[in-house]
C-alpha cells in the first residue's frame, strides 16, 4: 500500500506540471539543438537525433513541424504529437503518448503505459508493449455532416451558440455583438474541417507485433524512478 501511495504521490507531481511544455516544433528545434546537443539536419536521410530531455519538461509537445525527428533510448512521462508528421520514436518508456491528427509517426520497440490515437493516419505501430493494447484499432471516426458535428454537445459548442442566439434576439441595439461568437464557431468549424482534410487521403495505421505489457509496474518504477527528484519541494 506504502509503495502504491507514493506512485500515486510522484505521479500527481508530474501532473501538476502539465502546463508546463517543453515545445519542439521547427522554430524552436535551432535552440534545442544549441543547448541540449543534438545531433542532425532535420532531413529524411538524417533526422534530428533526441536523445537527452535533462532539465526539459517532463510535458513533451511536438507541433505542425515538418522536419524529421528521431526520439530514442529515452524515459519519457507526457509525450503529445499533434497535427504534426515525421516523427520517429524507438526504444522508449513512455507513461502518456497522445497522437492527434498526426500521419508518418512510427512507434518501435517502445514500452507504453498510456497511449491514446485520435483522428491519424498513415502511422507505423511495431513491436510495441502497451498496457492496454486493446487501444491500438482503427480509430478515425467516421466522417460526419459536419466537422462540427462531433463537438455539438461540447460545452464551449453549446455557450458560443447560446450567446450567438441571445444576442440576435434580444432586440437590443447591441444584436450585432452575436457575430462575434458566431465568428468564433465558424473558426472552430473550418480548423476542424482543415485538420480531417490533411490525413483524410492517408492509408490506414499499421500494427505489426504489438503486445500486452506483461509487468506495467516495472515501467511506473522506472518512469517514477528517473523524475524523483524532479521539482522536489
Amino acid at each position: 500500500m506504502l509503495k502504491k501511495n507514493h506512485h500515486n504521490a510522484s505521479i500527481m507531481n508530474l501532473k501538476r506540471n502539465k502546463f508546463r511544455k517543453t515545445l519542439i516544433s521547427d522554430k524552436t528545434i535551432n535552440s534545442l539543438k544549441s543547448e541540449k546537443g543534438w545531433l542532425g539536419k532535420g532531413s529524411n536521410i538524417d533526422p534530428i537525433i533526441i536523445n537527452d530531455l535533462k532539465n526539459l519538461s517532463p510535458n513533451l509537445m511536438i507541433h505542425r513541424n515538418t522536419l524529421h525527428y528521431t526520439i530514442k533510448n529515452l524515459i519519457i512521462y507526457n509525450l503529445s504529437c499533434r497535427y504534426t508528421q515525421n516523427i520517429t520514436i524507438e526504444n522508449c518508456t513512455i507513461y502518456t503518448i497522445e497522437i492527434k491528427g498526426c500521419y508518418n509517426i512510427t512507434l518501435v520497440n517502445n514500452k507504453i503505459l498510456n497511449l491514446k490515437i485520435v483522428d491519424s493516419k498513415g502511422n507505423t505501430f511495431i513491436g510495441n508493449k502497451l498496457s492496454q493494447s486493446q487501444k491500438l484499432k482503427h480509430n478515425i471516426d467516421k466522417p460526419a455532416i459536419s466537422p462540427l458535428s462531433r463537438q455539438i454537445g461540447s460545452p464551449l459548442t453549446c455557450c458560443l451558440a447560446f450567446t450567438t442566439a441571445s444576442a440576435f434576439f434580444s432586440g437590443t441595439v447591441f444584436w450585432f455583438m452575436g457575430f462575434i461568437p458566431l465568428g468564433l464557431l465558424a473558426l472552430m468549424n473550418y480548423l476542424t474541417y482543415t485538420r480531417r482534410k490533411r490525413i483524410k487521403d492517408k492509408k490506414e495505421n499499421i500494427y505489426i507485433n504489438n503486445t500486452e505489457l506483461e509487468n506495467k509496474n516495472a515501467s511506473l518504477n522506472e518512469i517514477i524512478s528517473h523524475y524523483k527528484d524532479f521539482d522536489k519541494v
